[in-house]
């Protein structure tokens, strides 16, 4: 057998590898937004994580100085390790503690966040005791004391002294001063810095893209290939690699196309498929996206670049129009992008995986060991309510531990569009946001006095996850019911305040609709919660709330006899007093505005006869 023989051999043994090891990976994907991409003194990192380890997502507690073992990534011999760092992370609802955790993104009391996505290369450890990209994540959250440090142990420790990972990754490292985009596998590494700007990835490598030649030189010389050119009928075009797109027609105001290239065709299940596609709009075929730019009779002109540039260009449309003002709301609603959004291309919210839970972290430049949080949809984005948590909580709502919260939201995904979900969940939010806000202000306050405020905040957190939990239950109450789903809809609004109008006049309307108590004892509840947590608030940073709790027990007691008319009044009453005390605003009792009323009748009456005299005394001078 010649040499010629034995190269065409392993050429096509490697066409044959190429199909078998594309790029078989989760669908996590990631947006980073620093400095003066945000509205505020902050950073921004979203995580939407499709876990390859199966199951509900949950919020998990590490302490700092938490003790485990765990072994070493190439002997497998046990190692011992101790937490410097508290963090919060997500992750599949078997992995926390007492066994290993393994969270696929996470906070830490260091102002640090961590998220990535898999990008599938053969450049790993290849022995069993390998580690995963929890583990990548897991030594460095709870070791470093700053972005910094966190990209040093995740690249000179983990890739150049430990060579530890069975699995590549890209992974985003985002603190109050800069963020990363760290591009590694188990020898190599490529480090992207923002201070300001903002970067996205899904999984796929665009450093390290030549690295990976099995996976991504069939598709495109470099990552960012473009081709741009007129074609004619039955027109190849190639990014400068094997796989290609066939032009197959073009007419008036349309042209079709499909991929070129057994392999291509095989990688991507695309046997027989043609795509048309309209003028101004971009498809798919295979690994490669192409835009219809115009026609000019027989001949078309359309701009070509790989699916994962795609993406890139189409996300940053929607992230670019904001740039400069970019918020919490704007991440939550990214995240809610669906592949028709997109152009055909990776939805951030797909509908192919059962679990998909989503983490929006914001580190303040000021405070942050304080004031970093998080906003957590438990499963899919747009069927869950984004709920708070800050660093120096010291618990989380019950279901959003356990898996309940998850699996509530799946229920309601599988039950409802989308859509509809999205926008109503959107309203509550935004009360969140607008409570959020006063809290942190109040909890400044009590900072500059010497107040610890962790469990003040923790009472404000954990209240609005046990109100969204509550109100998704509601929902799922209401399936195929929409008489009920109208009224549900209308229940939040703007502020605490004004939710608990718009909840007492829903109480009036269903008292008189058959099937309504439990919808009644829902919303009852979630106004009681609202209540009481304003006063547990209040009185964690010292304030006398008496006369508020005294207001809450009997509307308490008035909601239980179904005196609700008169319920809700003193709950009203009793949630804008403890406000009151929160904002060192004077509490007015009834007693206090009787007296005041008095006061301003004896005013009214001394000036009423004051004017009398001098008009007598004026007509007595003028008449004399």
């Amino acid at each position: 057998m010649n040499k010629y023989s034995i190269i065409s051999i392993l050429f096509v043994l490697f066409l044959f590898l190429n199909i078998f090891l594309s790029f078989n990976t989760k669908a996590c994907k990631d947006i980073i937004a620093c400095g003066d991409a945000t509205e505020g003194d902050y950073n921004l990192l979203l995580k939407v994580r499709d876990p390859s380890r199966a199951g509900l997502q949950v919020l998990c507690f590490v302490p700092k100085d938490y003790e485990y073992d765990y072994h070493y990534p190439w002997t497998g011999k046990e190692i011992h390790y101790k937490n410097q760092h508290k963090y919060i992370g997500v992750t599949t609802v078997d992995d926390i503690i007492p066994n290993i955790v393994k969270a696929g993104m996470s906070l830490s009391d260091a102002g640090v966040s961590y998220g990535d996505s898999d990008t599938n290369s053969g450049w790993i450890n290849p022995t069993k005791s390998a580690w995963d990209d929890f583990d990548w994540i897991r030594y460095a959250c709870g070791q470093a004391n700053s972005e910094g440090e966190a990209v040093d142990l995740l690249t000179k420790e983990c890739v150049d002294k430990l060579h530890a990972t069975g699995i590549s990754e890209n992974l985003f490292v985002v603190g109050p001063e800069t963020g990363y985009v760290v591009e590694a596998d188990a020898y190599r590494y490529k480090i992207d810095e923002i201070t300001n700007g903002v970067l996205v990835r899904h999984n796929y490598p665009k450093l390290l893209w030549k690295s990976q030649i099995i996976k991504t030189l069939p598709i495109s010389k470099n990552f960012d290939s473009i081709v741009e050119k007129e074609v004619r009928k039955r027109s190849i075009v190639r990014l400068g690699s094997i796989y290609g797109v066939r032009v197959t027609e073009i007419c008036d105001e349309y042209i079709t196309i499909s991929p070129v290239g057994l392999y291509h065709i095989m990688r991507t299940n695309s046997l027989g498929v043609v795509t048309k596609i309209q003028i101004g709009e971009r498809k798919t075929a295979g690994y490669l996206n192409v835009e219809l730019l115009e026609i000019n009779g027989d001949k078309a002109k359309i701009r070509v670049t790989n699916i994962y540039k795609g993406w890139e260009e189409e996300i940053l449309k929607h992230i670019n129009s904001r740039y400069g003002c970019i918020t919490v709301r704007d991440m939550i609603n990214w995240s809610r992008l669906t592949n028709e959004d997109l152009k055909g291309l990776r939805g951030m919210c797909q509908n192919a995986y059962e679990f998909e839970a989503v983490a929006i972290y914001k580190i303040p430049k000021n405070d942050y060991e304080i004031f970093s949080m998080g906003w957590f949809a438990p499963n899919h984005a747009s069927s869950s309510i984004y709920i708070p948590f800050h660093i120096c909580n010291t618990d989380i709502y019950t279901p959003y531990k356990k898996g309940d919260a998850a699996q509530l939201s799946l229920d309601l995904y599988n039950s409802y569009n989308e859509s509809i979900l999205a926008s109503n969940f959107s309203i509550i939010e935004n009360v969140f946001f607008n409570e959020i806000k006063s809290a942190e202000k109040t909890a400044k306050e009590a900072i500059s006095k010497n107040i610890d405020i962790s469990d003040f905040l923790t009472i404000i957190d954990t209240s609005m996850q046990k109100q969204a939990y509550i109100t998704q239950e509601l929902w799922k109450y209401a399936i195929n019911k929409q008489d009920f789903q109208i009224i549900i809809s209308d229940l939040w609004n703007n502020t605490y305040y004004d939710t608990l109008l718009k909840m007492k006049d829903a109480i009036d309307y269903l008292d008189e609709k058959d099937e309504s108590k439990p919808y009644i004892d829902k919303i009852n509840e979630i106004a009681l919660d609202i209540c009481i947590t304003r006063i547990n608030a209040a009185k964690s940073i010292g304030k006398d709330v008496e006369s508020a709790e005294n207001k809450y027990k009997n509307g308490e007691k008035f909601l239980n006899e179904k005196n609700y008319q008169t319920g809700f009044q003193n709950i009203i009453n009793a949630f804008s007093e403890a406000e009151m005390a929160i904002n060192n605003q004077q509490v007015e009792t009834i007693q206090d505005l009787k007296s005041k009323n008095t006061m301003n009748y004896n005013l009214y009456f001394l000036f009423g006869v004051l004017i009398i005299v001098i008009i007598l005394l004026f007509y007595y001078l003028i008449f004399k």
